[in-house]
């Protein structure tokens, strides 16, 4: 377990917050059931009906509120957090993320705002997708993250996906039980979408050539909540080449759906506005700060 001195503790804040924002872009109690099989009968389908199929049995919700704890591997540092989210659907999904026992960041994203309240900093951004797009080059909006935080397929910068639309993807089946969705975006960016014979949405992929970069992001676990497929647990792998960059496994527990739901975002007095663009930087600027172990903290604390 990494553990920190106190006076990189801001630092180590900026740092899970930077990982708090690639798992992002990269997000009564109802009776869930684990679902581990599949028939394939699906993949006998045409390409036409298959695609209806999965559009259909997409994750269907109205409000949505779960716990999930973040566990996030990169190149030199290791986080875990537990987060609260809340969405209300097609209008904006918040992240109150508490590493500890109170909330250090909060993240809101609606359809035409970013918003993030850092409270170790006294410091909130309110932008636009136009600066994230920059920052790491996908075309992003909110309802394509949406769609990955409740495992649907999309189509990037579009708000929504029709079965019409199934002739923009190259369908694959690659056996009887896994078939394949491939849509090629702006820029030389692929956008892959992997399915089972139970028309569940497995992974998402998106590969950017030119710049060799990756972002799959996996489902598993999946478990019924009222009457509706959703997974549990999801994993993401950002690449540059041959190289790992960064994995965020998002672990969902208590999810509930279509229950009355308030989402607030109040700046407290004295804190300071800061551009999306700004924040980042600061973030980057603290990643070659290294976290230390639990016995070199002891040995730097006797030394004092």
């Amino acid at each position: 377990m990494k553990v920190y001195q106190t006076n990189n503790s801001w630092k180590a804040g900026n740092r899970l917050l930077a990982a708090c924002l690639f798992a992002a872009c990269l997000f009564a109690g109802c009776k869930s059931s684990v679902v581990t099989t599949t028939s394939g009968a699906a993949i006998t389908k045409t390409d036409e009906s298959f695609f209806a199929s999965i559009l259909d049995h997409s994750f269907s919700f109205n409000t949505f509120s779960a716990r999930m704890n973040l566990d996030f591997t990169g190149l030199q540092q290791e986080f875990s957090s537990r987060i609260q989210v809340k969405m209300i659907r097609d209008d904006r999904i918040q992240l109150s993320i508490q590493p500890l026992l109170f909330e250090m960041f909060r993240i809101e994203l609606s359809n035409d705002s970013i918003k993030i309240l850092d409270r170790m900093n006294k410091r909130y951004v309110t932008d636009n997708y136009h600066q994230l797009k920059n920052e790491f080059d996908i075309d992003v909006n909110f309802q394509n993250l949406q769609a990955l935080l409740t495992n649907r397929i999309f189509i990037p910068g579009e708000n929504d996906v029709s079965t019409k639309q199934y002739r923009q993807f190259r369908i694959t089946k690659k056996s009887a039980h896994q078939a394949e969705f491939q849509l090629k975006g702006k820029n030389g960016t692929f956008y892959t979408f992997v399915a089972d014979g139970d028309e569940r949405l497995l992974s998402t992929r998106i590969e950017n050539d030119p710049q060799k970069q990756k972002l799959t992001w996996e489902y598993a676990n999946f478990q019924t909540i009222n009457n509706q497929l959703f997974p549990t647990k999801m994993t993401a792998h950002l690449m540059s080449g041959n190289q790992v960059q960064g994995t965020a496994i998002l672990t969902f527990t208590s999810p509930e759906i279509n229950r009355p739901l308030s989402i607030d975002f109040t700046v407290p007095s004295g804190y300071s506005r800061v551009r999306l663009e700004q924040l980042i930087q600061s973030l980057r600027s603290t990643q070659a700060s290294r976290p230390l172990s639990s016995e070199n903290k002891n040995n730097s604390l006797a030394s004092k």
